[in-house]
């Protein structure tokens, strides 16, 4: 049986057994991804690489043996030593070792292995200087190539340890024979030119090195940025798999229309994850009318394995009774996370066995995390309209409640007196008036309760255009006078400006039913770092006869303020009446509001 790229372990459960496979999902590969960057070092973990790792680009050293071993030959030619065995037993031999190590040249490596090398090298040339002459041989100059392969490898003190080693070894032969004098001065030629040397391949050694590190760093950041290229690349296109609506029936309907387009299968269901009932609730399915619900203790061997796995889920073969659908013969199952949590499960089944391989299991696990994310943000959506409309329901009740029902109330209170006057037999005429103008008055109250539900702040109406526009409606639908000193010029986040609007009304509101006052006077500014408005009224002020002050109409206002971010206070002046005051401060980091 094929169970795709990775081979699961055989499930048994009441006697049935079939084969998991899990799908290798490259993205979700990648974020657990312990390896690093290919030719690099990983620089997030703290670790540097060591100068010996690196491999210096160092100019070939073939050239300058070659060179050595002609101007050796030169000078045997110029002294006629030819005929002497010695020195065609050391030519041989440095003709034989020059050829070796230009054939197998040395590896410019800083390790024991490469040091015991060069160290081995300088024996030899050591040897054969010794055996044709000491300081007078023709051969001295194979120490140069020498030295600089020893400070190619592993540097100027290296290198330069060496050169003092050969040069003490050849001296202690050479003064003997040429005495103190001469085998002295002949000891500081060749010192001086041999640690010169060393120290000059030693600044090559270091300069090899820093390009090797700098290249080596290049290659890593280029690396990087390739990986995250194609990280970006990745996002984009789950980005485009996302849902953009946050209605819960359109993002199911996508996510049910893209599993049967790019998957094919018979049967698709996806269920909602109900913690504190802990159920699996099917919200849409196809393929099947009615889909059971299950208990998350008891689910079924497909979506307990999808909700254990952090992969999709393949059964090839699905025994009876263990799928979703009593006829399901292979399934793919996954689930939907969202925020670290998993919030729903989706379950694609065939009535075939092996209908689905490797590539489907790797769609469905590419679609389940957008769909997951989609699926949370439309449930979140839905409860945030849902709370969103109880308060406005409440706030509608609460104005119907406080100002028109009172006016019914007085309606029937008018209907029986009038019934009252005509039982008597009296005239029912001037009730009949009455009731009449109640009527008109409690229509005219509906009127602008209505309006004033339609006033909102938008992105074409801002918050000082729809104070100005209110006010209007408040001094002639009453007997305030009213006055407005309002100088606010920029905008403040749509939010910000509707829970302040709603403040300021809701204090309106108070002043006309509540506070017996002939004048509401709202004054508002803006600095750099606020916004203020004070909204002030001559009447009774806040006391005894104002409980309602301290009410809902309140509770509410301080709770908009509390979402915004603003400071609300509320008292009464010492000569009378009440200020309400709103302090609005931008987020930290902001000098201002931004005009939008």
């Amino acid at each position: 049986m094929h169970v795709g790229d990775e081979r699961g372990k055989e499930l048994t459960n009441n006697g049935w057994a079939t084969v998991r496979a899990q799908s290798n999902w490259p993205l979700v590969e990648r974020r657990s991804s312990a390896v690093p960057p290919p030719e690099g070092v990983d620089r997030r973990s703290g670790e540097t690489e060591p100068p010996s790792a690196l491999s210096p680009n160092t100019a070939p050293l073939w050239p300058f043996r070659l060179a050595a071993l002609g101007g050796a030959f030169i000078r045997i030619t110029a002294l006629d030593r030819w005929s002497k065995e010695t020195v065609l037993i050391a030519a041989v031999a440095m003709v034989s070792y020059t050829a070796f190590v230009i054939i197998r040249p040395i590896e410019y490596q800083d390790d024991s292995r490469t040091r015991m090398q060069v160290a081995l090298e300088l024996a030899i040339i050591t040897v054969i200087v010794m055996l044709s002459g000491s300081w007078t041989s023709p051969f001295a100059l194979c120490f140069i190539p020498t030295i600089m392969l020893a400070g190619f490898c592993a540097g100027a003190w290296f290198s330069a340890q060496l050169a003092a080693v050969a040069v003490a070894v050849v001296t202690i032969q050479h003064i003997p024979v040429y005495g103190t004098r001469l085998g002295a001065q002949d000891a500081a030629l060749w010192g001086s030119l041999l640690v010169l040397i060393a120290f000059t391949s030693g600044l090559a050694h270091r300069a090899a090195i820093d390009a090797a590190r700098q290249q080596r760093i290049s290659r890593d950041r280029m690396s990087r940025l390739t990986e995250a290229n194609s990280l970006l690349f990745a996002l984009q296109r789950v980005a485009q798999t996302l849902p953009a609506s946050l209605d819960m029936d359109d993002v199911l309907d996508s996510t049910m229309g893209r599993v049967r387009t790019m998957i094919e299968p018979d049967v698709v269901v996806v269920y909602m994850i109900d913690v504190e009932n802990r159920t699996a609730d099917p919200i849409r399915s196809y393929g099947l009318h009615r889909p059971p619900t299950f208990s998350l203790d008891r689910l079924p061997a497909g979506l307990r394995a999808a909700l254990e796995s952090p992969k999709t889920v393949r059964f090839d073969t699905v025994e009876a009774a263990s799928g979703v659908t009593p006829t399901a013969g292979s399934g793919l199952y996954t689930a939907l996370r969202a925020r670290g949590a998993i919030v729903g499960l989706i379950a694609a089944e065939s009535v075939e066995t092996q209908m689905f391989g490797p590539q489907q299991a790797e769609i469905l696990h590419g679609l389940a995390e957008p769909f997951g994310v989609a699926i949370d943000n439309a449930r979140m959506f839905r409860q945030i309209r849902t709370l969103a409309a109880d308060e406005e329901r409440t706030r509608i009740a609460r104005d119907l409640h406080d100002h028109i029902g009172s006016s019914l109330a007085l309606i029937g209170f008018e209907v029986d007196h009038a019934a009252s006057v005509a039982k008597d037999g009296g005239l029912v005429g001037p009730a009949l008036v009455e009731l009449r103008r109640q009527i008109k008055a409690v229509v005219s109250e509906v009127r602008e309760t209505l309006f004033d539900l339609r006033t909102e702040i938008t992105e074409e109406k801002d918050l000082l255009s729809t104070l100005t526009e209110y006010l209007q409606r408040v001094g002639q639908r009453s007997n305030l006078a009213v006055r407005q000193e309002v100088r606010v010029e920029g905008r403040m986040p749509l939010l910000h400006e509707r829970e302040l609007w709603q403040i300021i009304r809701e204090a309106i509101t108070n002043i006309e039913r509540h506070a017996k006052a002939t004048t509401l006077t709202i004054t508002g500014d803006e600095t750099a770092l606020r916004t203020w408005f004070i909204i002030a009224d001559d009447g009774v002020g806040i006391g005894p006869a104002t409980e309602r002050h301290t009410g809902y109409g309140m509770m509410g206002m301080r709770e908009r303020a509390i979402r915004i971010g603003a400071e609300i206070t509320v008292h009464s002046p010492p000569d009378g009446g009440t200020e309400v005051r709103v302090l609005v401060t931008p987020p930290e980091g902001r000098s201002a509001w931004e005009t939008r």
